[in-house]
C-alpha cells in the first residue's frame, strides 16, 4: 500500500478526526493551565495582602480603644464604685434636726472629691433609695460634680479651681460639723481609702499609658501584624506605606493632678464614745512629707488628639502597595499595575466629638473596619 494511500485513509477515518485537533489544540489546553494557575496565584496574594492591611489596623486601632476605654474607666466609673463601698453611717449629733442619713459617700462627694454618675447623683449607698445603675445600653452616664463643684475641672480643658485658702477641700466641711466624723475612728479611716483609692487609680492610668505608648509607637502592632500574615516582606518595611498614615493618629493624654499640698480634710472634733462634738477641723497636707507628691484625679485629651480623634470617627483610609509574585511569564506584574489593597478603619464612641474619656466619661469606643 502506498503512503499516500495510507495517508488518505488516515485522514478519512474517525478516529483522525478526533486526534489531530487535540493534538492541535495542546498547546492551547497548557497555556489556560498556566493561565488559571497564574491567576490564582494573583488571587491568593491579593486577599493574603488584604487580610494582612484589614487584621492589622484591626490590631492597632485596638489598642487605641482599649486605651481610651480604660482611662475613661480610671476617670469616673472606677472612682465611683469604690467610694459607694463606703457604707459607713455617721451618727448625726444631737441638735441637729431632722437629720438625714449619710455615709461616707456623702462627706467626700458633696465636697466635690469624685464626680458621680446621674441621673440622682447625690444618692450614695445610704437608705432605702439609692441611683439606680446606669442602662447598659445606656450612651451617657452624666458624670457630674456635686453642686457645680469642680467646674473648672469639668472641662475638655481643664484648670485649677481652689475652695478656700487655695487649698482643695475633699471632705464636706458642714457634714463634718454636724455629724459624728473623728479623726480617732471613723474619718482617718475613710481619709485613708480615698488617697488609696486615687493613688491606685493613679498608678493604673500610669500602666496603661506606658502599655499604649510602647504599642503605638511607630505602629509596632500592625507592622507586627502585617508581617505575621504576609512573610514576604521585612519586619521594618513590612506595611510602611499603611503604617505612616497610621503614626499621624497617636494619641495623647494628661493626667491630672492635685498637690498634697493644696489638700484640705474637714474632721468632726469629737472625744471619746461620741459623746462630745465641739464642731469641724481642718487638716492640711502642707506640712506633711507628701507635700511635694501630686494626686491623681483624672485624665483628658489634649487639642491636638481630640482633632485626630474627630477624623478617626469619620474613618481612615489606608492604603498599602505589595509586590506581585513572579510568573511562568516572565511579565513584571508589578511594574505594570502597581497593585494595592486599601481599607478604612474607625475609631468611635456615641458622641458627636467623639470624646468619652473626658470630661463625661463612657467606656464605649469600638472599633471598624470597611472597604
Amino acid at each position: 500500500m502506498s503512503a499516500c494511500r495510507i495517508i488518505k485513509q488516515t485522514i478519512l477515518s474517525r478516529r483522525a478526526q478526533v486526534l489531530l485537533p487535540a493534538v492541535m489544540l495542546a498547546p492551547v489546553f497548557m497555556l489556560l493551565i498556566y493561565l488559571l494557575f497564574e491567576t490564582s496565584k494573583l488571587s491568593m496574594s491579593k486577599i493574603r495582602e488584604q487580610f494582612a492591611l484589614d487584621n492589622g489596623a484591626y490590631s492597632q486601632m485596638s489598642t487605641t480603644s482599649g486605651y481610651l476605654n480604660a482611662v475613661a474607666q480610671v476617670n469616673g466609673p472606677l472612682p465611683y464604685r469604690v467610694m459607694k463601698t463606703m457604707s459607713f453611717q455617721p451618727p448625726a449629733k444631737e441638735t441637729v434636726e431632722d437629720p438625714e442619713p449619710i455615709t461616707i459617700f456623702d462627706i467626700f462627694y458633696k465636697a466635690g472629691g469624685f464626680p458621680a454618675i446621674g441621673p440622682k447623683h447625690d444618692l450614695g449607698p445610704s437608705g432605702a433609695v439609692s441611683n439606680p445603675s446606669p442602662s447598659p445600653t445606656s450612651d451617657d452616664w452624666n458624670f457630674q460634680y456635686y453642686g457645680g463643684k469642680r467646674a473648672n475641672w469639668a472641662k475638655e480643658e481643664p484648670s485649677d479651681s481652689y475652695d478656700e485658702d487655695g487649698m482643695y477641700v475633699i471632705s464636706d466641711k458642714d457634714l463634718a460639723n454636724n455629724y459624728f466624723f473623728g479623726i480617732t475612728d471613723t474619718a482617718m479611716t475613710a481619709l485613708r481609702e480615698y488617697l488609696t483609692m486615687f493613688i491606685r487609680t493613679g498608678s493604673i492610668y500610669a500602666s496603661q499609658n506606658y502599655v499604649y505608648e510602647d504599642t503605638i509607637k511607630n505602629s509596632r502592632m500592625f507592622r507586627q501584624s502585617y508581617y505575621l500574615n504576609t512573610r514576604n516582606c521585612s519586619k521594618a518595611k513590612c506595611g510602611q506605606q499603611a503604617a505612616q498614615t497610621l503614626d499621624q493618629y497617636e494619641l495623647e493624654t494628661k493626667p491630672f493632678e492635685v498637690p498634697f499640698g493644696k489638700i484640705r480634710f474637714y474632721f468632726s472634733n469629737t472625744y471619746a464614745g461620741r459623746n462630745w462634738h465641739s464642731g469641724a477641723s481642718a487638716l492640711d497636707f502642707t506640712d506633711t512629707e507628701l507635700a511635694n507628691e501630686k494626686l491623681f484625679q483624672f485624665a483628658y485629651l489634649d487639642g491636638a488628639s481630640r482633632s485626630r480623634l474627630r477624623r478617626l470617627a469619620r474613618g481612615v483610609t489606608l492604603k498599602q502597595k505589595y509586590t506581585l509574585p513572579a510568573n511562568r511569564f516572565n511579565i513584571n506584574l508589578t511594574q505594570r499595575y502597581h497593585p494595592y489593597v486599601r481599607n478604612t478603619v474607625s475609631v468611635s464612641c456615641p458622641r458627636s466629638s467623639n470624646n468619652c474619656v473626658w470630661p463625661n466619661p463612657i467606656s464605649k469606643y469600638s472599633v471598624k473596619v470597611g472597604p
